[in-house]
């Protein structure tokens, strides 16, 4: 349910094959740009740089800006129209923390310019308005202050009136803004953005017949200012006038011809009121504004396939690219993206490397493949794709949307740790990057980190506040995390905007689940199941609670059913096999099993699977032979080197487990298993306790309530001889598992370096009761005779 797939977000006219040339020309550029400046007195290098990065402003390259009027602040550090300038570009490349602090040092020094101030005062109004929960009212304390400042200059200023009809907004003082706003439109009369704030508190007002008039006069006055006729159009439609919509649009188009995007927005406008063939007209008569827009034929094959008529738009692509001009690419990959929608993996493919061959470089087309290959290649495949997309890491380390999908391949193999890494990069560079964020939660929660899940999540929803995939992750942390009271608050929200959503609805049974609930979740489940009937793990959760609830022969043959009544699914036999595991039908577990690694030779998890099978009915030689043979197909996979150390371990033969469990934690540093079995190793070797006690201190704090760990603790404070230590933990650990003779055992070592033997012997006297593992019962009886 929480699977996404991102193809891309480069710009479509990207070319990659000049983006190197490109980006040397403009440092170089700049760099001269920034020479020019040297040898001239103050005054003039201050005004050649403030010129210099004008021009560049108007370009569009923001960074280079903000380096020039840099430069011009270094000759005058109170020159006040540099430190407004330089607002204005670090707002336009998306920094307005910089922005801020630019604008109040220009508010300080230009005293009689409103401008610097009335910028100021709206990133704060800004920032107000996006606080979610707790609004700072300092904010509109700083506006406040901007316009009192204003009006103390100038009685009628047109900023400080603004400033002042914006707060009244914010307050919920309507009339009282719609006051101030008029004002200011008869100070400086006719200004398209506050006769829009007018026009848009005028609906909120319910003065529906000023604002339609007022619009209208805009759009008279301004007819390259859209938000007006935009605005028009959906108040028209929502009310049930769809001539005068059409009307606005059609003036939309005439007052803006070169436009392409407007002609579509007619178009779109045409399909929605079952008028297809105007719409195609329209559609068609924007190709012929390529002369004006060299994007159209681009716009109008993306316009096809968003209203999903897939063969116009193969139509439209395919002859843009027969023209071979500079867009060629493009076009290929519009169509490779169509065929993926129609489920033509194939022909996709074909599309991706029909451009690879002219441009082997191409970074979308490359990235696109890698797409492909993660989610419908082979295991060759994939790891040829994870190779194209650490080729592209190197030449653009920037495209959060490659490191997502090395991400997701690195998810894929189990190595989650890489896969952490590249989620954390991708996100660092964009934190609005909500696909990422929300991938570095899912990854955290497998880790089981649950407070760092939290942290992503929370920070997904920033930026998409009603994100379903990010609100279930937060539950889910919420509920791993043992907060259970502000899950259940959190769902009541989420619910109350989505109440049919299914994934808040499994959480909540998780949370019924975990409460002892067995009947409301048994009846959840069952009402998801009647709407996914394939969904893998609503049978798993009904395992799971006729499991618990004492229904072991229900919950098997229920997935056994399940299996023979969905022979070809794959899901639905993994979660049988999974629940055949659990209930102890090992043979069953065996069989499909090997019936899908006959089939499936490279199925890692498949083999991992059986490997339990194997070791559970004490085959554990084979086990750990089917394990080192997977081995040679994927030596990297972190699952598969922890349970093939864990046989190994069994075997005894620690020498050889120790290693893979080191190779694991260097994958997955959080991995409980591999930390807490690795300084078991260390700890009954006795040459590296230091490092043992790292191990352990790091599994306890991820599992802090497993016994196993504290186990392991326990015998490093023994070797450590730190016995009173060893002494009280395990008498704590034998209160809570009586009946575990490993625990007896170590407690004797214990007691024994104490010198109480009459103590450890009868320790040892009690996990030899309890029927120790034959190797345990060696080193059992061994100890007995030291004991005396």
């Amino acid at each position: 349910m929480l699977n996404m797939e991102i193809s891309s977000l480069e710009d479509p006219l990207f070319s990659g094959r000049s983006f190197v040339t490109r980006a040397w020309l403009a440092l170089t550029v700049l760099a001269l740009a920034v020479i020019s400046g040297c040898g001239l007195g103050p005054e003039a290098a201050k005004r050649r740089y403030v010129e210099n990065g004008d021009r560049y402003f108007q370009q569009g390259k923001f960074r280079e800006a903000v380096i020039l009027y840099r430069n011009a602040i270094k000759k005058d550090p109170k020159f006040g129209e540099a430190y407004f300038k330089l607002g204005e570009a670090e707002l336009r490349r998306g920094d307005p923390r910089a922005a801020v602090s630019a604008y109040r040092r220009a508010v300080e020094l230009l005293q009689d310019n409103e401008n610097a101030g009335a910028r100021l005062a709206d990133l704060y109004l800004a920032a107000y308005a996006v606080q979610r929960d707790r609004k700072d009212p300092a904010l509109l304390r700083e506006v406040d202050d901007l316009a009192k400042a204003m009006f103390a200059k100038d009685p009628n200023s047109f900023q400080g009136t603004r400033l002042m009809a914006f707060l009244a907004v914010t307050k919920g003082d309507l009339p009282k803004a719609i006051e101030l706003f008029r004002k200011a439109d008869s100070i400086r009369p006719k200004q398209p953005e506050l006769r829009f704030a007018l026009i848009q508190v005028l609906t909120r007002s319910s003065l529906w017949d000023e604002a339609e008039k007022l619009s209208l006069q805009v759009i008279q006055d301004s007819p390259k200012y859209t938000p007006a006729y935009d605005f028009l159009i959906v108040e028209y439609i929502r009310r049930n006038r769809n001539a005068d919509a059409e009307s606005i649009l059609k003036r939309k188009v005439e007052n803006n011809p070169a436009i392409a995007d407007f002609r579509l927005q007619l178009a779109g406008f045409y399909l929605s009121t079952q008028r297809k063939e105007l719409s195609d007209k329209v559609a068609s008569e924007t190709l012929n504004a390529e002369s004006q827009d060299p994007t159209a034929r681009l716009k109008v094959g993306d316009y096809y396939a968003r209203t999903r008529d897939f063969a116009k738009a193969i139509q439209v692509y395919s002859d843009g690219a027969a023209k071979n001009d500079d867009r060629w690419a493009n076009y290929l990959l519009r169509i490779s993206q169509i065929k993926v929608a129609e489920n033509k993996i194939d022909e996709a493919r074909k599309e991706l490397e029909a451009v690879l061959q002219k441009d082997p470089k191409n970074s979308q087309a490359l990235s696109m493949r890698a797409s492909l290959d993660l989610q419908f290649g082979d295991a060759a495949r994939k790891e040829s794709a994870i190779k194209d997309l650490q080729s592209l890491i190197g030449a653009t380390p920037n495209d959060v949307v490659v490191r997502y999908n090395l991400g997701r391949a690195y998810q894929q193999k189990g190595e989650l740790e890489a896969a952490r890494v590249q989620y954390s990069e991708a996100v660092r560079r964009r934190p609005d990057f909500v696909a990422g964020q929300i991938a570095l939660a899912q990854v955290y929660v497998l880790l089981r980190d649950f407070g760092k899940a939290l942290t992503s999540a929370d920070d997904a929803l920033k930026y998409a506040p009603k994100n379903l995939a990010a609100r279930t992750l937060r539950v889910q942390a919420l509920i791993n995390s043992g907060n259970l009271r502000q899950a259940k608050a959190d769902l009541a929200e989420y619910k109350a905007d989505t109440p049919d959503a299914p994934d808040l609805i499994f959480q909540d049974t998780v949370i019924d689940f975990q409460e002892g609930r067995y009947k409301e979740a048994e009846a959840n489940l069952l009402r998801l199941r009647s709407r996914f009937p394939d969904d893998p793990r609503l049978v798993l959760g009904l395992s799971d609670v006729y499991f618990r609830s004492g229904r072991t022969q229900e919950a098997f043959k229920l997935v056994e059913a399940e299996a023979q009544k969905r022979p070809d699914n794959a899901a639905v036999r993994d979660a049988a096999v999974v629940v055949a595991l659990r209930t102890g039908r090992f043979d069953y577990a065996e069989k499909q099993l090997r019936d899908v690694v006959a089939k499936e030779p490279k199925n890692i998890d498949a083999k991992l699977k059986l490997a339990e099978a194997l070791r559970r009915t004490d085959r554990v030689d084979q086990a750990a032979g089917l394990l080192q043979e997977a081995r040679k197909l994927e030596p990297s996979n972190a699952a598969l080197n922890l349970q093939l150390a864990m046989t190994l371990d069994l075997m005894g033969r620690q020498d050889q487990s120790l290693p893979l469990y080191q190779e694991v934690i260097q994958k997955d540093p959080n991995n409980v298993i591999a930390l807490n079995n690795a300084a078991y190793i260390l700890a009954e070797d006795g040459k590296d306790l230091d490092q043992a006690l790292t191990l352990a201190q790091r599994a306890k704090q991820q599992a802090p309530a497993n016994d196993d760990i504290t186990d392991t603790l326990g015998l490093i404070y023994v070797k450590k001889n730190l016995t009173d230590n060893a002494i009280s933990l395990y008498s704590e650990l034998i209160k809570r598992q009586p009946n575990n003779p490993l625990y007896h055992y170590h407690l004797a070592m214990a007691q024994l370096q104490k010198g109480n033997r009459a103590a450890a012997r009868q320790s040892l006297l009690t996990a030899l009761q309890l029927k120790p593992s034959k190797q345990d019962e060696v080193r059992i009886r061994e100890l007995i005779g030291r004991a005396g």
